[in-house]
């Protein structure tokens, strides 16, 4: 009798939920409030508020996307002048959030 090399436990759709124990120190995963320019088929985030602070977005320094199951996240280094932010926006639940402080 064949085996067969399907394992249920490695599928990529399969969703597992992070931890706060997952969570490298560094990381802050918290929801904020974006303004951003949505034209043709682009993102565009122009400020964030997080904590009660505005903070304007000089210049976007990098963009790339995850596929997270069926999740597609838009992630972007922004300089705020005098700091580096990575702030996310998810496709699906259409939330943004700030993830970490480039230092």
């Amino acid at each position: 009798m064949a085996q067969s090399s399907f394992s249920p436990h490695s599928r990529w759709d399969r969703h597992i939920p992070e931890t706060n124990e997952s969570k490298p120190p560094d990381t802050l995963n918290e929801k904020i409030e974006v303004v951003a320019l949505f034209k043709f088929g682009q993102i565009k985030p122009l400020c964030f508020t997080w904590k009660n602070q505005e903070f304007k977005i000089k210049k976007i320094t990098y963009n790339w996307q995850e596929r997270r199951g069926k999740e597609t996240i838009n992630y972007f280094s922004v300089d705020t002048d005098p700091n580096l932010y990575q702030i996310s926006f998810n496709n699906t639940t259409y939330c943004w959030q700030i993830d970490k402080i480039i230092e």
